[in-house]
């Protein structure tokens, strides 16, 4: 069976895409702690010692390989701090710099590259239009800078695989990323909108986002940027409506901006309380279908009955 190293494989989205590539893959997977991941993997996936001074050590798993997907970097969620900005950016170019180093002393078949990105780098201060891979990149906004950079590192790869750059929204899981947090406060009868609730919530749920990654690999075409989002996004108010809607909650506690911004600093401004209006315009000229086109019915999937549990 053909092999796929993924850098960031134990971590949310990489954990359900080894789901839906398992009839077809096995899986490398470098990580800083083998031993620490193994348990949360599948059978068919390997994990390997990833270290940056000692990257030759991951050539004779490159030439086993036919696909490489990078997934891994830090999470943007929490107080940006200093730290945590400079964190964000490095975790993910030293990644960058690893496979272009490994890719050009390995002798492999590497027949394509997902680099994952995010629709930050829009940046996020174009409330009211409607964008899609088209669209000119943000240049001031922290997240564009971080990811115009890092999907650029690649770019000498170009001339010799295939490279696809999966720019994600916000994806939804019962268990993990942000719903689960958003929901703790509904739970609580704390629900209600971010800020002005006008900003735009771009989303994707978890099973639409692993089934477009597939279809990407499988699309021996494809290349280039990909916005991996629903085709409807909505308000934040709208948002948080029915979220409460599909936990049988109420969502009329308002968090004011000048709260958020206390709690999170440069992130509210940057994440929160201003918002994209994303269109997956690529991925549905090649014909790729959502299960899940609205809010109501993704979340109706992620909480069938209705209830929220921890």
């Amino acid at each position: 069976m053909q092999k796929i190293i993924i850098f960031g494989g134990s971590g949310f989205i990489g954990r359900h895409l080894m789901k839906e590539l398992d009839n077809d893959y096995e899986f490398i997977i470098p990580s800083r702690n083998p031993e620490a991941i193994q348990e949360k993997l599948p059978a068919n996936a390997q994990t390997v010692k990833l270290s940056y001074s000692k990257f030759e050590k991951l050539i004779p798993f490159f030439e086993q390989a036919v696909g490489i997907i990078n997934l891994a970097g830090e999470n943007i969620s929490g107080r940006w701090t200093h730290e945590k900005k400079r964190e964000i950016e490095s975790s993910r170019l030293k990644i960058d710099r690893l496979i272009l180093k490994v890719f050009d002393k390995a002798n492999h078949n590497i027949k394509f590259i997902i680099q994952g990105s995010g629709i930050g780098i829009y940046g996020l201060s174009r409330d009211e239009m409607e964008l899609d891979e088209t669209s000119k990149l943000g240049r001031h906004d922290v997240l564009a800078k971080i990811s115009t950079n890092h999907e650029r590192f690649l770019s000498p790869l170009k001339e010799k695989t295939r490279i696809v750059y999966i720019r994600t929204s916000l994806v939804l899981d019962k268990n993990e990323s942000a719903l689960p947090k958003m929901a703790v406060l509904f739970k609580k009868n704390l629900g209600g909108t971010l800020g002005s609730g006008k900003q735009w919530n771009s989303w994707i749920h978890i099973k639409d986002e692993v089934r477009a990654i597939k279809f990407l690999i499988d699309n021996k075409t494809a290349s280039g940027a990909y916005n991996l989002t629903s085709p409807n996004a909505v308000r934040q108010k709208e948002f948080s409506k029915t979220l409460g809607k599909a936990l049988h909650k109420p969502s009329y506690l308002r968090k004011p901006a000048s709260i958020l911004r206390l709690m999170f600093g440069e992130m509210a401004d940057s994440f929160l309380l201003k918002g994209l209006n994303i269109k997956p315009k690529r991925l549905l000229e090649e014909g790729f279908t959502f299960r899940f086109n609205t809010l109501e019915e993704a979340l109706n999937d992620i909480y069938k009955n209705g209830s929220y549990t921890n």
